[in-house]
């Protein structure tokens, strides 16, 4: 495992929970504002999220974060209305469901230690550690993919030998997500959920993750985390596309993706042609061997090992919620 990748990730929901306690009486601020002072915009869903949880009103004045555009939003504490009312009581003027002036009673001076800038900085020192080259043979074939029940998880990993395409083994690990979803950031909250599972895995095993490998804005999805952290060959296999442009003058199921001039993935169909998965070479791989080991295994529109991994991970969340 790289050094760094094993450091300790911050509480992100204390953080963001000390942060609104600083938004003083007669003063309001946004959800945007508060996901700039965790380090990245992104966040913004996130910090609704965490309002909508916060228990402690009275240290956590939640009742103080707003719409970006100044309309009061939600509130646990009571709904909108109450939420107007503790508002204009602070001396918050609400117009129309909306704070009157809000340049004037915005606060965003924070006091901040900006952990998702920490985050993505550890993310791009771990990048200087990409390669999309393999060495060696590849004996077995990995999906991994991670269910969610609020925070509880249920992460899973099944194995195919790379010739004959059989499965050969599948494993299951509950936990807890201490960190929450937020996008770009999703391998702080996947990686440590996985980490006992693909630790069994041996250096002739590629790990195909449902995810982005090298498509991705940062040039390091998921995917390429994983396999520096781990050491692994890793592929990314999604659903979306991030960046890049198909190239639609090829006629081949696998269409290349653009980036930069340079063909970093593909668009990949399988008997839906609009409806293609996104491939792409995590790390230790090359974006065509990457492709020919998800063709190997294509029987569905998603490749065999992230197909079964994700049915067996939702099989072992909805059995657990049934109890």
């Amino acid at each position: 495992m790289r050094s760094g990748s094993s450091k300790p990730l911050p509480d992100l929901w204390k953080e963001t929970y000390d942060l609104v306690a600083q938004v003083p009486l007669g003063r309001v601020t946004t959800y945007g504002a508060v996901a700039k002072a965790l380090g990245d915009v992104v966040a913004s869903r996130f910090v609704g999220l965490a309002m909508s949880r916060n228990d402690d009103v009275v240290r956590v004045p939640c009742r103080r974060v707003v719409q970006t555009d100044g309309y009061v939003g939600g509130y646990t504490g009571g709904g909108p209305q109450k939420k107007i009312r503790l508002l204009k009581s602070e001396g918050v003027s609400i117009n129309d469901m909306k704070v009157v002036d809000l340049d004037r009673v915005l606060f965003d001076d924070f006091v901040t230690s900006y952990p998702l800038r920490a985050l993505r900085r550890r993310q791009r020192s771990l990048r200087k550690h990409l390669s999309l080259q393999r060495r060696g043979d590849i004996d077995t074939v990995a999906g991994v993919d991670v269910a969610y029940e609020d925070d509880r998880s249920y992460a899973a990993l099944v194995s195919f030998d790379y010739e004959s395409g059989l499965e050969l083994d599948r494993n299951v690990i509950v936990g807890r997500a201490k960190f929450p979803y937020v996008p770009t950031y999703l391998a702080f909250r996947e990686l440590p959920l996985i980490s006992d599972l693909v630790g069994k895995l041996d250096k002739n095993a590629v790990l195909m993750h449902d995810g982005n490998g090298i498509l991705h804005p940062e040039g390091f999805g998921i995917a390429s985390q994983a396999g520096v952290e781990f050491g692994l060959s890793t592929i990314g296999v999604a659903k979306k596309l991030l960046c890049g442009q198909v190239s639609m003058a090829d006629l081949r199921s696998a269409k290349p993706v653009i980036v930069n001039g340079v063909a970093s993935g593909y668009a990949l169909s399988k008997g839906r042609p609009g409806k293609p998965i996104y491939v792409s070479p995590g790390h230790a791989i090359s974006p065509e061997l990457a492709l020919e080991v998800c063709q190997r295994f294509l029987i569905h529109r998603i490749p065999e090992p992230t197909r079964i991994a994700h049915i067996v991970a939702e099989a072992a969340r909805a059995e657990a919620t049934q109890k």
